[in-house]
């Protein structure tokens, strides 16, 4: 169990540093600052997730999850077709892909729900969170720039 606690806590420190970073003000209105503003939603429900599962009280983990879940079925149209911006991390492989990218974002769906369930019944919160965490890090390895600080 700690093994996975570990790989979870992994993936949640990536998602943590694009919490920690912001709202980024030089993206343009509409679907480009739209889909920051989801994801780093996404990124604060994780990081509930995380610091739940660290201090071993999981009561936060299965409202943080279903609202991870509400996020995922809303991102698919906040990436148009050419929505690109020098200040976004979206990578074109997004669109080039799109078929792998939205696969995946219907895997993180599915997987905060499973997540949420697992909280909800007593069920192994340590390997659902780890598949939902995987899935994040996939994503983010595929589909996302590297935060400047990531690369250094």
């Amino acid at each position: 169990m700690e093994a996975r606690i570990a790989l979870s806590f992994a993936a949640i420190a990536l998602m943590s540093a694009a919490v920690a970073n912001g709202a980024d003000s030089k993206l343009p209105a509409g679907p480009i600052h739209d889909r920051h503003e989801l994801m780093e939603r996404i990124g604060g429900n994780a990081k509930i997730i995380g610091d739940a599962m660290k201090a071993g009280d999981l009561s936060p983990v299965p409202a943080a999850a279903d609202k991870i879940k509400e996020d995922a079925a809303k991102a698919l149209p906040l990436f148009p077709e050419g929505s690109t911006h020098e200040s976004s991390r979206a990578l074109p492989a997004i669109w080039e892909q799109w078929p792998k990218f939205e696969a995946s974002m219907k895997d993180l769906e599915d997987k905060a729900g499973k997540l949420a369930e697992a909280a909800r019944s007593g069920g192994d919160v340590g390997a659902a969170s780890k598949a939902m965490f995987g899935n994040c890090k996939s994503c983010h390895d595929q589909f996302r720039k590297p935060d400047e600080d990531e690369k250094s």
